[in-house]
């Protein structure tokens, strides 16, 4: 991939520069896709980076991205064509990665504790929990004057979109939790390829940086669906130009860690669910998937044959169209 080719695309991933034409070419319109800039606000006492796509007076949606991913991750294309069915779409950098805070100064797990905490549950006190970005989430939407959202979260961002609706159900219309599990520990574990990726330690080197983006990525994506490695790359790109932050991960895992098994308190859950899922997810295997549909009364689960812990190009269609049919059923049920 020529650097040209990485700068074109980068610049479109990082900064919602999708084109007019290129726009109405996918059917939506400049009024229903509008771009909000990158923007910092206080939520929940964290200095929050969010972005925005569609009319900010229609029905919002909240994106809610995964362990140490940034909020770029949600493609351009994925939020507009969303927000072109008309939907206010927001996605956000959670805290410790891309744009949002970083703790500098917080203790910083070391591998063999999370090793240690994942198989046995034995770690010291987390430096946050789930329930302490869900409260981010919450503080974000109260910046935005969002009342209440529809809630979209993606692996750990699923998780915390789970414990928004055990908490703090009255700010939700509905949540949809993407191949994310209840924390039951007693369910299949990663498979080892996958636990490899997802322990090294971040290179602060950008070539290197690159690299391990680029193999992360594929070993998560599974085999089923073919590796856009260029468009892989140049998302790492866009990633490392906003800014890493190597130790945020591992106290973003420790948090899932820490905040264990919520099976029983899901039974409780109230808000409509959604639980999509792929058949192929080498990190959080569909049981963990299975799982959440069980736990939480009338809940629906989608599973995706082939995919794995990604959300490949190939599906958006699908899973767009399952995200805005789910929105619509819960304002539809709200208003009755």
């Amino acid at each position: 991939m020529t650097a040209a080719t990485i700068a074109a695309v980068t610049a479109t991933t990082s900064s919602g520069g999708l084109a007019r034409g290129a726009v109405e070419a996918r059917g939506m319109t400049t009024a229903t896709t509008a771009y909000r800039e990158p923007t910092i606000v206080d939520a929940n006492g964290m200095k929050i980076c969010y972005d925005a796509f569609g009319d900010p007076e229609a029905t919002p949606v909240v994106l809610v991205m995964g362990l140490a991913a940034q909020m770029i991750l949600w493609d351009d294309e994925f939020c507009r064509t969303i927000a072109s069915q008309g939907f206010f779409v927001v996605r956000f950098d959670n805290r410790d990665i891309g744009r949002s805070i970083h703790l500098d100064g917080a203790r910083v797990p070391k591998v063999p504790e999370l090793m240690l905490a994942g198989a046995n549950r034995l770690f010291q006190r987390p430096i946050y929990t789930l329930v302490d970005m869900a409260k981010d989430v919450l503080g974000l939407m109260d910046a935005l004057g969002l009342p209440t959202a529809h809630v979209v979260g993606v692996s750990m961002g699923g998780a915390i979109s789970q414990v928004l609706a055990i908490h703090f159900r009255s700010r939700l219309r509905s949540i949809t939790s993407i191949m994310s599990s209840t924390g039951n520990a007693k369910l299949p574990r990663a498979k080892p390829e996958a636990v490899q990726v997802l322990f090294k330690p971040t290179p602060p080197d950008r070539d290197a940086y690159l690299a391990r983006y680029v193999e992360t990525w594929r070993v998560l994506g599974g085999t089923h669906f073919p590796f856009d490695r260029e468009r892989t790359l140049a998302q790492g790109a866009a990633s490392y130009a906003r800014s890493i932050n190597p130790p945020g991960p591992r106290r973003q895992l420790l948090a899932i860690i820490a905040s264990g098994d919520r099976t029983k308190s899901l039974h409780g859950v109230t808000t409509k669910t959604l639980v999509l899922h792929g058949t192929a997810d080498p990190l959080v295997p569909i049981e963990g998937g299975r799982a959440t549909a069980a736990a939480i009364p009338g809940a629906r689960l989608i599973e995706l044959e082939g995919m794995g812990h990604t959300m490949p190009r190939e599906l958006w269609p699908q899973i767009t169209a399952a995200i805005v049919a789910h929105a619509r059923a819960a304002e539809a049920t709200s208003s009755t």
